[in-house]
């Protein structure tokens, strides 16, 4: 996502509306930025004492605040607006998409070895519904979403066990809630009830074993503004043709049951042949407290919700399967993960049952349990990835995929079947995905026609290690054509993340490596906070330790300058969502190592969340609490907006931000935005994107080509060559 400096930023700066705001205006020769009154608030804690100039932009309601953010987004929209070579980008971006004709997506497959997908429609521009019985059936289109108003875009798809049913989930009118809907498959047509206050990015449905029903996590308050927005959800058991109305509670806070009202209660039921359920409390932590109780007794109402596991324990709840009487799951009690299993009925987490483990620099990042095997993989400082089988008799097999993958996911997978399958990913290797025969021989499904990229044939990718400041090794992944990288004028486009343990892993997508094709270089450093070393490489980048995370960014950029793969003003510094406080960090501490800074839902105010009244979040556990003195200290140091300086010279800054992002609220984005303003003393831009249709999950889903475009555009616009 980065771009060369050329001379269309000065051909369309011309162009960039000079608004007319009450408030008042920087008046510079380019760019003319509503000012808002700084409303002040000061906080005195543990000693520390802080300043927050633009309080006001935390009402969201307030006519003139609204006015503030829609002139923001207008003059972001100006600025692209008469912009040759975003029209360049759209062009090239937009034949990059139309090659998928056809296009397949969210593929589902049941214990029964059913396929359900959505496939685009190129003639009408609608997703639809298909089954298969099995791989080598012919399809069937069993729904047209076109044929209902309401549905407009189908974002979640659950098949029932016995496969006669399948979840259907759209958006509702709420920002937050989606409705989903049961369809009868045999006879075409859906269940009367809707299911509503359910968000499928929580988790979805859970069908019972007998598929008669399910079970959803249900948010009684789902309105952003209310003070209670997302709290004190439960678990509700639905059975098919019952009322929706009456919630049936069947797991969440009780007497017994110790969940937070910021916490979300859901349960995990795994095959048609489990007899246990098991009942979690997840936050934005690795690992929860879990419980267990019979199917039964919750289906009779009588659920004897007894302790299984504690966050102590360390087990990866979501990966964890019941398999019979045993229960296997990965644990993070060792540098490189483990697995291990434990029998349901006498679990002793403490002396569970050692079946293989990971080391610091190749720990184990996956687990899929089948009805003879436990498949697993291992990946590499985040970017090389071995695949590995535990057969019945406990013999540890090596797998050998068709490509060295930076990526892998599982699909399949049931303790019904042996049926399993890989999507396999990386770089410069385009997504796959294999089904792994009895001989451990990798074949292709081929339901997704295979799309031909020739201009990337070239790409190489690699990966260096880069000293930080403390002296220890940060892998930095690197993509780029060897016959067009000259020396040290290559622009580069950064993209980091460094948070909640996930590794910035390897992916094929035309639309990043168009930069490489074009002659710049894409560098991934996986900094700390990620998972690219195991847990112990998150941990030294989370709460009062998050320094780390940026001046591990800071290192790289360094590095790519010194070790002559360009130099400054050729650096575009992208990130998205938690990676804010890492990109936006390394922005505070070292502006000049950077040509621009873009950011997509970007977190950049992280003090402010834990005290707004209508921001519902448990990732205080990840970035440290407001309640905690040494980690309030952290949280002052990590944030980008308060560490702002104006003696500073910043890049040009873009910022993407959506207005009904039930995450990372508008003025996150609003404050850094309107303090980068005022105390910028250059002509350079400034922007605030507003999507007003989005959430945080799905910013861009609507066109990802523009969105992506503009991206490309500002950092290609705005390298500096000296």
């Amino acid at each position: 996502m980065e771009m060369k400096y050329k001379s269309y930023f000065l051909s369309f700066a011309s162009s960039v509306i000079v608004t007319s705001f009450t408030y008042g205006q920087h008046d510079f020769s380019q760019f003319s930025y509503p000012i808002l009154q700084k409303k002040m608030d000061t906080l005195h804690k543990f000693g520390i004492t802080l300043k927050d100039d633009y309080v006001n932009l935390n009402n969201l309601e307030d006519p003139k605040i609204v006015e503030w953010f829609e002139a923001q987004d207008s003059i972001a929209e100006a600025y692209f607006s008469k912009n040759d070579l975003l029209k360049d980008y759209l062009i090239k971006f937009e034949d990059y998409e139309s090659r998928q004709n056809g296009k397949i997506s969210m593929i589902e497959i049941n214990e029964k070895e059913n396929y359900f997908y959505l496939k685009y429609d190129d003639l009408d521009g609608t997703e639809k519904l298909y089954f298969r019985k099995n791989l080598t059936s012919e399809e069937e289109m069993i729904f047209d979403p076109s044929n209902f108003d309401e549905i407009t875009e189908i974002n979640y798809l659950k098949p029932s066990f016995d496969g006669k049913k399948i979840a259907i989930g759209y958006r509702s009118d709420e920002n937050f809630s989606s409705i989903v809907r049961i369809l009868n498959i045999p006879k075409n047509k859906f269940y009367s009830e809707e299911i509503t206050n359910i968000n499928p990015s929580f988790g979805g449905i859970e069908w019972l074993p007998d598929s008669s029903g399910f079970i959803y996590l249900y948010f009684p308050v789902v309105d952003q503004q209310r003070s209670d927005f997302k709290k004190n959800s439960f678990s509700v058991l639905h059975r098919l043709g019952d009322n929706p109305n009456l919630k049936n509670k069947v797991f969440g806070k009780t007497q017994t049951v110790n969940i937070p009202s910021e916490f979300y209660p859901k349960v995990k039921i795994g095959s048609s042949k489990d007899t246990y359920i098991i009942g979690y409390s997840a936050s934005a932590n690795d690992f929860y407290d879990a419980y267990v109780a019979k199917v039964s007794d919750v289906i009779l109402g009588k659920a004897d919700w007894t302790p299984f596991f504690k966050v102590a324990h360390k087990v990866y709840t979501t990966e964890g399967q019941v398999r019979d009487d045993e229960f296997i799951f990965r644990q993070g009690n060792n540098p490189g993960n483990q697995i291990s299993r434990i029998k349901i009925y006498s679990p002793n987490f403490n002396n569970s049952e050692l079946l293989t483990e990971g080391t610091e620099e190749n720990p184990i990042t996956q687990l899929k349990v089948t009805k003879n095997e436990v498949y697993y993989s291992r990946s590499k400082f985040g970017a090389e990835v071995s695949l590995w089988k535990i057969d019945k008799t406990k013999n540890i097999i090596e797998l050998k995929a068709p490509f060295v993958p930076g990526y892998v996911t599982f699909f399949g997978g049931s303790v019904k079947n042996n049926l399993i399958g890989v999507e396999l990913d990386g770089w410069t290797s385009n997504y796959t995905r294999f089904l792994i025969t009895e001989n451990n021989e990798f074949q292709k499904e081929s339901l997704k026609a295979e799309t031909l990229y020739p201009e990337f044939e070239n790409l190489i990718s690699g990966q260096i290690m880069i000293k930080s400041h403390d002296g220890i090794d940060v892998p930095l992944s690197l993509v780029y054509d060897p016959e067009s990288i000259k020396d040290s004028d290559n622009e580069v486009f950064i993209y980091v993340y460094g948070a909640y343990g996930e590794s910035l892993s390897p992916f094929f997508y035309p639309i990043f490596l168009d930069w490489a094709a074009r002659g710049g270089i894409l560098a991934f450093p996986h900094v700390r906070g990620g998972g690219e070393k195991g847990k112990a490489w998150h941990l030294q980048g989370q709460k009062t330790l998050k320094y780390n995370s940026w001046k591990d960014l800071i290192a790289c950029a360094e590095a790519l300058i010194q070790k002559g793969f360009t130099k400054k003003g050729l650096i575009s510094l992208y990130t998205a969502s938690a990676g804010g406080i890492t990109a936006g960090m390394a922005v505070n501490e070292r502006p000049d190592l950077f040509s621009s800074f873009i950011a997509e839902v970007p977190r950049l105010n992280p003090l402010g969340l834990e005290s707004s009244k209508n921001v519902s979040s448990t990732s205080y556990l990840e970035y440290g609490s407001v309640k905690d003195s040494s980690e309030f200290s952290g949280l002052v140091k990590m944030d980008p907006y308060y560490n702002l300086d104006s003696t500073k010279e910043y890049p040009p800054t873009l910022i993407f931000s959506a207005s009904k992002d039930d995450r990372i609220p508008l003025w996150d984005s609003g404050k850094y935005i309107a303090k980068l303003q005022s105390i910028s003393k250059s002509e350079i831009p400034i922007l605030l994107d507003i999507d007003y249709h989005s959430s945080h999950e799905d910013l861009g889903n609507d066109n990802t080509i523009k969105l992506y475009s503009k991206i490309f555009t500002f950092a290609k616009s705005n390298m500096v060559r000296n």
